[in-house]
């Protein structure tokens, strides 16, 4: 993956003690139950994380819609996206015409059985924080950061709302 401007602003924030996620698995509440209890990359490696400062989207937001690709994809009848290894539907729960697939490269993407976008080929996204008065107030604390790293933002400051960040 090259390194775009998300990637850069993950990197600096990992410099402040950051945890910083790109598809965790599933929604937000199965995706915080994947947070690791310690950083595995950046100066603070082998530390415990934080949860107050943490920063992450998960397999929802990045998702690739096949439908997008081919108006005539079917459910898998066989496994309905409960198989990594389906013969029929390589684990995406849908029957697409094989020439998709080999487009999308599901092979080589990681994280998910559901195909998804890596943040190269997105743009934008939502990301979950702690949305306790500590979270809320070390988001706020980096929200210079994030436009010193030439992304931009959209957030109400409040913690009942996602903050979206755009990289492009």
């Amino acid at each position: 993956m090259k390194t775009n401007k998300l990637e850069k602003l993950f990197d600096r924030l990992r410099q402040e003690g950051w945890y910083c996620g790109w598809g965790l698995p599933c929604c937000s509440n199965c995706a915080w139950a994947e947070v690791p209890f310690e950083h595995e990359v950046g100066p603070f490696t082998g530390e415990s994380v934080d949860l107050s400062k943490v920063l992450f989207n998960h397999e929802q937001d990045c998702e690739i819609d096949l439908f997008d690709y081919d108006d005539n994809a079917e459910e898998c009848e066989v496994c309905y996206g409960d198989e990594d290894d389906c013969s029929e539907c390589n684990g995406t729960g849908w029957i697409v015409d094989e020439k998709i697939l080999e487009e999308l490269d599901l092979a080589n993407r990681e994280y998910c059985i559901f195909p998804h976008y890596t943040s190269d080929e997105q743009k934008d996204s939502c990301f979950c924080f702690a949305g306790d008065k500590e979270g809320v107030a070390n988001l706020k604390a980096i929200l210079p950061i994030i436009k010193e790293m030439g992304c931009t933002y959209n957030w109400n400051g409040k913690a009942n709302t996602r903050i979206s960040i755009d990289w492009e």
